[in-house]
């Protein structure tokens, strides 16, 4: 049976298979002579024989992947490798190679020929530049061959791709932390921050300790007739931290950009979040970010293990060719985004750090957006704009201005 993984495009030369054996057959049958009909069937069995070493290797012949996904961060190098295998008893011979890199700048790829012996292997790497954010597809690979003769050529096309990840470019980004709150969760050492869910050991029972830290379980394994009873019994001990989760706003809605410099702009915004979600993750903190773009706004919510998710999420964004609603009165005079930002600030844990990563909203905006310190929450803005602006915006908040360009964000 063929293997399914394959989508198998066979050229055969059918014209010389089809019509040569019947001419063949034709002649040797009504030929009188002796030496015409040697060759005849002659060359009908290297037909048959090179026919069925064609197929035999159509069947056998197989490529893998060794990643099926790969995450890279812009303008770094991507490493693709290619398995190819031969499973059958019979040798490979003229095999040529290759794979379609997709929107990938590549980098020392060419088609490799080869041969394979029979139950071997061969791997097939080439590089590429990554050179723009987002999802790619590489793929698929392929496999021209024929058999030892080069009657019956055969073309084989792999269904299996990568999933490529480019993320956006690395960059580094200082901000000061709030009077006392830290990025992300603080390690303390008041038993009064402990974590419930994070048991860091076990201790022997002391008198006083409250009876919900007993491990009755982890107690039971020690416990023997000559014990006491308080005496193996077991307490959980736990980590103490106090947490902040961190939750970035971005704004990608191009019609708050300026328009001769949309793009530099908003990338340059996606670049920060991403650089803000590697630094607050290093920090062990809880992470979300809400992404916000011409009539369309995705959210994740803050949690432990979000990066990868939010990495992908930015490497896949397109903030082009959305098709936003009017905008009404009010809108007009607070921005869209200021008031997205805003409902679903108030839905926010409590001591979160609130960072908008975007332009400059305004006053108006900035003093609606104030309101959310109501609900416990701490807010920074860092702001991507020409204009020389305070350090502080309306209601006191940290306003950090982006550099348009260069490795540092701030």
């Amino acid at each position: 049976m063929n293997n399914p993984s394959w989508e198998k495009i066979i050229i055969h030369r059918k014209k010389t298979f089809n019509f040569g054996i019947p001419v063949l057959i034709f002649i040797c049958l009504f030929t009188p002579l002796a030496i015409i009909q040697f060759f005849c069937i002659f060359f009908i069995l290297i037909l048959l024989c090179s026919r069925f070493y064609s197929e035999y290797l159509i069947r056998n012949l197989h490529i893998s992947r060794i990643d099926s996904e790969l995450r890279v961060f812009r303008h770094e190098w991507v490493n693709v490798e290619i398995k190819i295998e031969n499973h059958g008893r019979l040798p490979a011979l003229m095999l040529v190679a290759g794979d379609l890199p997709g929107d990938i700048q590549v980098f020392r790829m060419s088609k490799v020929f080869c041969t394979l012996e029979r139950r071997s292997w061969i791997l097939f790497s080439w590089k590429g530049l990554c050179a723009e954010r987002g999802v790619f597809k590489i793929g698929p690979a392929v496999i021209r061959g024929s058999d030892p003769l080069g009657i019956f050529p055969f073309h084989l096309t792999a269904k299996e791709t990568t999933k490529l990840f480019v993320y956006p470019v690395f960059r580094s980004v200082l901000i000061k932390n709030s009077p006392g709150i830290p990025l992300g969760n603080m390690i303390s050492t008041n038993p009064l921050y402990e974590d419930m869910t994070r048991c860091r050991s076990l201790r022997p029972y002391h008198k006083g300790d409250e009876p919900r830290r007993i491990n009755w379980k982890a107690s039971a394994h020690v416990s023997n007739g000559t014990q006491t009873q308080s005496a193996c019994l077991l307490v959980n001990e736990y980590e103490a931290t106090a947490s902040y989760p961190v939750m970035i706003f971005l704004n990608a809605d191009q019609k708050e950009y300026p328009v001769k410099i949309q793009r530099a702009y908003i990338e340059r915004s996606i670049e920060a979040a991403a650089a803000l979600c590697l630094k607050t993750s290093k920090e062990r903190q809880e992470l979300g970010i809400i992404i916000h773009t011409d009539g369309e706004t995705s959210v994740i919510l803050p949690s432990a293990f979000t990066l990868v998710s939010i990495l992908e999420r930015l490497a896949a964004l397109n903030w082009r060719n959305h098709t936003g609603k009017p905008a009404s009165v009010k809108e007009k005079i607070i921005r869209n985004s200021a008031l997205v930002m805003l409902n679903h600030g108030k839905r926010l844990p409590y001591g979160t750090r609130y960072i908008y990563i975007g332009p400059d909203l305004g006053d108006e905006a900035y003093i609606t957006l104030n309101s959310l310190k109501k609900h416990h929450l701490y807010l920074d803005y860092l702001i991507i704009d020409g204009r020389a602006m305070p350090a502080l915006v309306p209601g006191n908040s940290k306003r950090y201005q982006m550099k348009e360009n260069g490795y540092d964000i701030i």
